[in-house]
Order: structure tokens, then C-alpha cells, then sequence
């Protein structure tokens, strides 16, 4: 994959803390496919920290469920009062304030990190340290963010912030036709953000169900067509996009080991293997096995597949047999006898 090399700097994204390692997946995908050059440095809980041109975050705010809040870095150092009000001082705030601008400082604290440092006292100290006058907590022209995670500080000027209501706005319930196997709105969109599409991109999803996968990458800008083998599921899935002004290229009812889509860019999917789903009789694993075999007649070479499925699967293995490159898999508990496995691969 080639990249553009442009002027890198050091950033840093405050991630959700929802999955452990989605988040910073999902990010690194979206940088890959955005062709941007990056290199990871040190962070923490929640703290993703890289190295690479600012103007990224256009993209991953655009694009990113688990992306909270996006930051230029202007330091990192151990969470000590003294010492971080010292490095706040060093800061040049002329590259980012001028006469007449108005700024805030807000301070984030990480699942409980740093308990002896007061964030409001921080905030006020912060403020203190810069030399600019005019303070506006409510819409201010600047706003320097800071994180309080693991016992270090880090400490930027904020760029962009993802609000999470849009997708609660998107979730399963609220949609015009719901079925208990939907997958929530920032799971389908991270997923469709692990296949790494492109722009004009198709991407396919055979079991599309309520349509959950589609409607996100519909909305992300990517052609789409879905199938599935029940009438009701194409019908509602239909429903369900175009209450969103969604429009797919195709929606058909059809059988995913006897697919008329004969080519796709990238592969979104979430077979049936819940209480509540159904697969009309068929073995789990042998649906899944049987799919994984047709995914390379389907994807180009360099084209890759996001599937989840059950972890006792172990779908990367199943993967692999069927001439595969298994990239990565992330783990998410959803009860006692499940635990669901997302898992990408690459048609090499």
C-alpha cells in the first residue's frame, strides 16, 4: 500500500474505552485506507499517540465510531502537578492564539487514573499558564484538551470531537424494522472501517439481515449491495436504509454460498449464528467454512473481509484453509455462551 508523505506531527486521539482493542484498529484501518502515513508512538488507556500529517483527522472524524476526541499534541509528561504546569509554560501559544482570541482548557480523566491530581485545579493552573487573556467556557476559539491516563498527561490542542449520540440516534431499536440479531451502529461501522474501502469502493455484504453494515458504509459515502436468504430480512433492511437516506446499489434475496454478486471491493458481514438467528437447518461452522472458500472469487487481490463470528469458530483458522490472510481478530463478550470474534482477512 502506498502512502503520501506529507508534515507529520505528533497527535493523539482519546479513544472509547468500550473494547480494549478495537478502537486503535479501527483507527490505524482508517489511516491505511486514507493512504495517510503514520507512525505509532506511546500512549496509554485510551490514548492512542502518532506521528502524521494533522490533516488526518479530517478523515477520522469522519469516519470513526470509537474516536472520541482528536488532539495536537503539544506534550506528554508524567501526571505531577508542578511538573505539568511547568511544560504548560514552555508551550509557544502564539502558533495557536492571537490578540483578541478567546480559549479554554478542559482536563479528561481515564477510568479513575491519577486520583491525587484535582482536574478542576488543573484546568484553572492550565489556564493560568497561558499568557493570553480571554477566557470563554462556553464557545471559545481555541479549546487545549488534556487526558489523565496511567499516571502520565497528555496535553494538545483539540482539532475534532466525534459526538457518540449520532449513533445512538442509529441504534437497532430506534430503526423502523427491528430484529434482536441487528448489530449496533458503532460495531457495523467499525467493521466496515476494518475492511479498509477506498473511495468508490463496493462493498458487499451476503448476510445483510436488518442491514446494519450497509446503512453504515451507505452514510460513510461507499457503494453497497447487500443479500440475504429471507424475503423479510431484504424487505426490512429496505426500510431501515432508506429511513436513513440510504440507497444500495442492490438488495437481493439470496442464498450467500450461491451469490449472483460475482465481485466486490470489500466484504462486511455477520453471518447468523445467534439464539435468535436462523440458519435454515445448516451447521454454523460449515456455512461459515463453505463462505469463507467463496470469498476469493469474489475479492480482488488486496481486498479484504471483515466477518464476525462465534470464537469457539476460530474463524481465522477457517480462513487460512480457504487461502486467506488472517490480518487480525478482537474479542467481544456478548453472554455466557457467546463470545463473538471479529476477524479480518486479506485476499492475497
Amino acid at each position: 500500500m502506498s502512502f503520501n508523505r506529507k508534515n507529520r506531527q505528533n497527535l493523539f486521539f482519546l479513544v472509547s474505552g468500550e473494547h480494549p482493542t478495537l478502537p486503535e484498529a479501527e483507527l490505524r484501518a482508517i489511516l491505511e485506507s486514507e493512504h495517510i502515513s503514520f507512525k505509532k508512538l506511546d500512549g496509554a488507556s485510551q490514548v492512542v499517540r502518532l506521528s502524521a500529517d494533522p490533516s488526518c483527522v479530517e478523515a477520522v472524524a469522519r469516519r470513526s465510531a470509537f474516536v472520541r476526541i482528536c488532539c495536537l499534541a503539544l506534550f506528554t509528561c508524567p501526571a505531577d502537578l508542578d511538573t505539568i504546569i511547568s511544560r504548560a509554560r514552555d508551550v509557544d501559544y502564539s502558533v495557536f492564539l492571537s490578540s483578541g482570541m478567546s480559549f479554554a482548557v478542559r482536563v479528561r480523566r481515564v477510568r479513575g487514573s491519577c486520583p491525587q491530581i484535582d482536574s478542576l485545579e488543573l484546568e484553572r493552573r492550565l489556564g493560568d499558564a497561558i499568557p493570553y487573556k480571554g477566557v470563554d467556557l462556553v464557545r471559545p476559539d481555541r479549546l487545549f484538551f488534556g487526558v489523565l491516563s496511567d499516571n502520565l498527561f497528555f496535553f494538545g490542542l483539540k482539532l475534532a470531537e466525534i459526538r457518540p449520540g449520532v449513533f445512538v440516534e442509529r441504534r437497532p431499536s430506534r430503526r423502523p424494522f427491528f430484529h434482536p440479531t441487528s448489530m449496533p451502529a458503532k460495531l457495523a461501522r467499525c467493521m466496515v472501517n476494518l475492511t479498509r474501502p477506498e473511495p468508490e469502493n463496493l462493498i458487499f455484504d451476503p448476510f445483510c439481515g436488518t442491514g446494519s453494515l450497509l446503512l453504515e458504509a451507505g452514510l460513510m459515502g461507499y457503494q453497497t449491495i447487500g443479500a440475504d436468504i429471507q424475503k423479510h430480512m431484504i424487505l426490512g433492511a429496505r426500510l431501515n436504509l432508506t429511513h436513513y437516506g440510504v440507497e444500495p446499489q442492490a438488495l437481493i434475496v439470496s442464498d450467500a454460498l450461491n451469490s449472483p454478486v460475482r465481485r466486490a471491493d470489500r466484504i462486511a458481514t455477520d453471518p447468523p449464528y445467534g439464539r435468535s438467528a436462523t440458519t435454515l437447518g445448516l451447521d454454523v461452522k460449515q456455512l461459515i467454512r463453505d463462505f469463507l472458500h467463496k470469498c476469493p472469487e469474489i475479492l480482488p487481490k488486496g481486498g479484504y473481509l471483515c466477518l464476525a463470528a462465534p470464537k469457539s469458530l476460530e474463524v481465522g483458522l477457517l480462513g487460512e484453509d480457504a487461502g486467506l490472510r488472517h490480518l487480525e481478530s478482537h474479542f467481544i463478550y456478548i453472554h455466557r455462551g457467546l463470545t463473538r470474534e471479529v476477524a479480518v482477512f486479506l485476499r492475497p
